[in-house]
């Protein structure tokens, strides 16, 4: 469950939520009633397959709420969001281990993913974080 929010103007849009283990669904609107604990109304329903992953840009992100229902079984859901370079905490610095560090790129046509980072000859990590 998910009660009705609009997400934080300090993330980047888009941002997106994967879903796993359950299918549900996420409603939107710009005002979302409460009908009991982990029970809601909104005038659009989508509904998310376990595995998809939905991508909130636009009013999608910026205008409506939205909030996802309770289900009667296990549910899993990962949001990935990235912070606003110019809006971080006061007196905020980076973790020296972190600096530097590149983004994972993975293209199916390629054999293997240490092909593709060519990974300098003193990191011979399959993976970079």
């Amino acid at each position: 469950m998910c009660p009705p929010h609009i997400d934080h103007h300090d993330f980047v849009r888009p941002f997106c939520t994967v879903s796993f283990l359950t299918e549900c669904n996420i409603l939107f609107g710009a005002s979302l009633k409460v009908v009991d604990a982990g029970e809601f109304s909104g005038p659009v329903s989508v509904t998310l397959p376990v595995g998809s992953v939905l991508i909130l840009s636009g009013n999608g992100a910026d205008v409506a709420k939205y909030c996802v229902p309770g289900v009667p079984s296990k549910r899993t859901s990962i949001t990935f969001r990235k912070m606003d370079d110019t809006k971080q905490p006061y007196r905020f610095s980076s973790d020296p281990e972190l600096t530097g560090t590149k983004p994972l790129v993975y293209s199916p046509n390629t054999k293997s993913l240490a092909q593709q980072q060519k990974l300098p000859e003193d990191n011979k990590m399959a993976y970079r974080t």
